[in-house]
């Protein structure tokens, strides 16, 4: 479902939609309105992290003030002591952070995460965590987990598929 939600693969039935945007008949615009981070964030190991960022700003066609909107989107995601660092060099728990930038970094309405907590240490969970909670105040954010505290611990609705059929919504 969630590589549909993206559009990395086509459905086989039904439609798939962002925003309201069909993902089959306008998928540019349907993943304009669409942050994602994969379990494993793509990242360029031999860039800095501001690097990355600026060129991840480049590749979404960001029109905001570049050198605002990514201070803004570090300060959020809290990676201003790493900013000049070697991403190859980062903790799981910061490149996991640098990769939620990435996905931010365009100000998406919905945001897509893939086990964003998968391999973080206590900590760094509880900083993702909420992370995903300040983001999802004012925009969709949409994850898969296969923990259910996580599930407890950010959302305010949550649904359950069970081969591609919805088996809960509360």
């Amino acid at each position: 479902a969630m590589n549909i939600l993206t559009g990395y693969l086509s459905a086989t039935s039904g439609t798939a939609s962002v925003n309201g945007i069909d993902m089959l008949e306008d998928p540019i615009e349907a993943k304009r309105n669409i942050g994602f981070l994969p379990e494993q964030p793509p990242l360029y190991p031999e860039m800095t992290v501001m690097e990355y960022l600026n060129f991840v700003y480049e590749l979404k066609g960001c029109k905001l003030n570049r050198e605002k909107h990514l201070t803004e989107v570090i300060d959020t995601v809290r990676i201003a002591d790493v900013r000049n660092k070697l991403i190859r060099a980062l903790s799981k728990g910061y490149r996991q952070r640098v990769g939620l930038a990435a996905a931010m970094i365009h100000n998406p309405q919905v945001l897509i995460l893939d086990e964003p907590t998968t391999g973080l240490d206590p900590n760094q969970l509880v900083e993702i965590r909420e992370l995903i909670k300040d983001f999802g105040r004012d925009r969709t954010v949409l994850f898969s987990t296969h923990i259910m505290q996580e599930v407890s611990a950010i959302c305010d609705r949550f649904l359950v598929l069970k081969k591609g059929v919805l088996v809960a919504d509360r």
